[in-house]
């Protein structure tokens, strides 16, 4: 019997039979595709996990390809000095200090100086400390080592007392320049260097003070998330990532990052989905941002050395920064036209070094120069090399007209130049008793 207008029915013998045997078979097909949708998957899943290995296999490769081209193999390794020796007779200096990283015999170094020059060099020779002794190696990681590096000294100018001094820093990480883009890393190699013996000299004023200094003259990555909707808004907004200590969880500092490999070590700020945007700022724009707040100041939270600067700290050097705004001890002074400047050691770089090459260049050819300096000068802001020479008064304009013209070659970043006879500079005198001149004739 049946109800067919309410799809009902009764279902007795081989009609329920039929029925059982229907619904079994519609079940086994049922479980027949789900094992092999299943099985698909499975083999998706393989498939994925396959190619993910290849691109995995292939961008290693293409990253150990790329690292074999880099200077040093894509080594990144700093050098505090702690002793030295210096040896003029055959063009070399002996650096003792702990190597963190790995450096090798023969590598491509660059010896950061306190007066902020930078001397690119080679690796003749590495000793490895071990029990007690200094032992021939190829290599040195994470150890106390005796590292002989090329010096030449005539070219240079340097002496066997000004060559290197305690706390200079040898690595592998050059300075910062442009590139063909115009656009130009973020790199602190002083800073990086120096910060690894902060526990062993947080105490030392020499050491504090060539800290700070490189603090006051650094550019600093800034993590920051994306805030608000262009669309809507018209425009990027982006909110700085603060962190906190575990001891004081109210308190919040502001993360400044003296390069990329610093910042990569905060691991959990690129796991989520939303990665950061990266800022930049130097030290007087990052001064100016904590101190309405009355945050504190932390470099490089996640290491591979980290330290952290209170607000009252951050709030000293601020106030103090004219004096560091040009690379090392300055002073204010005023020159010639009446102006308030401040005047100091150049900034280090490429740009710098050809300036300094082409003013000694020409002043060999000029006999009426007995010495010349290059100090960096700001004026109302504006950055501008300040060349000083012991000359004539007399011929004074012709040979500032002559320098002119052989420094505008190589003037790239900072497209201006300055001059002042020494005898008519009162800071001159302080400033060369302790800054060696880049030209003396002989």
């Amino acid at each position: 019997m049946s109800d067919n207008e309410n799809n009902l029915f009764d279902l007795e013998g081989d009609a329920l039979d039929e029925a059982l045997l229907a619904a079994i078979d519609e079940t086994d097909e049922e479980e027949r595709l789900a094992r092999e949708k299943k099985a698909q998957e499975n083999l998706e899943r393989a498939e994925q996990a396959r190619i993910t290995a290849i691109e995995k296999e292939q961008a290693r490769a293409k990253i150990d390809e790329l690292r074999k081209n880099l200077p040093n193999e894509g080594r990144r390794y700093f050098l505090p000095v702690e002793e030295f020796e210096c040896f003029t007779d055959r063009n070399e200096a002996t650096l003792t200090g702990v190597v963190y990283g790995t450096l090798k015999k023969g590598d491509d170094v660059y010896l950061y100086r306190k007066d902020g020059r930078a001397l690119g060099t080679k690796v003749l020779s590495v000793e490895a400390y071990n029990n007690s002794l200094f032992e021939p190696a190829e290599e040195v990681s994470q150890n106390k080592a005796k590292v002989t590096i090329a010096i030449d000294y005539a070219k240079t100018g340097f002496t066997a007392d000004d060559a290197v001094s305690k706390f200079s820093i040898l690595t592998s990480v050059k300075p910062p320049v442009k590139d063909d883009k115009g656009k130009m890393a973020i790199e602190n190699p002083m800073l990086s260097g120096l910060m690894f013996k902060y526990p062993e000299y947080n105490k030392d004023k020499e050491y504090i003070s060539l800290l700070m200094g490189s603090i006051a003259n650094g550019r600093f990555l800034v993590p920051a998330m994306d805030e608000g909707d262009p669309a809507v808004d018209g425009k990027k907004k982006l909110k700085v990532i603060m962190v906190t200590k575990k001891e004081s969880p109210d308190k919040r500092a502001l993360p400044l990052f003296t390069d990329l490999q610093a910042l990569y070590l905060w691991r959990q700020l690129f796991e989520g989905e939303k990665k950061p945007s990266i800022i930049v700022m130097t030290f007087p724009e990052a001064s100016k941002f904590v101190s309405k707040d009355g945050f504190d100041i932390v470099f490089n939270p996640s290491g591979p050395v980290s330290f952290g600067l209170p607000n009252n700290a951050v709030s000293a050097m601020s106030n103090v920064m004219s004096k560091h705004q040009a690379g090392a001890k300055v002073e204010r002074e005023v020159i010639n036209d009446g102006s308030k400047v401040i005047v100091g050691v150049p900034r280090p770089g490429e740009e710098t070094e050809s300036v300094r090459r082409a003013l000694i260049n020409y002043c060999k050819k000029n006999t009426a120069i007995n010495k010349a300096g290059l100090m960096m000068l700001i004026r109302n802001g504006q950055m501008s090399y300040l060349v000083i020479t012991d000359s004539p008064k007399v011929t004074s304009q012709v040979v500032f007209k002559g320098i002119s013209e052989a420094l505008k070659p190589h003037l790239t970043t900072t497209k201006r130049v300055d001059f002042s006879l020494y005898s008519e500079a009162p800071f001159a005198k302080d400033y060369f008793a302790k800054q060696k001149w880049d030209y003396e004739r002989v």
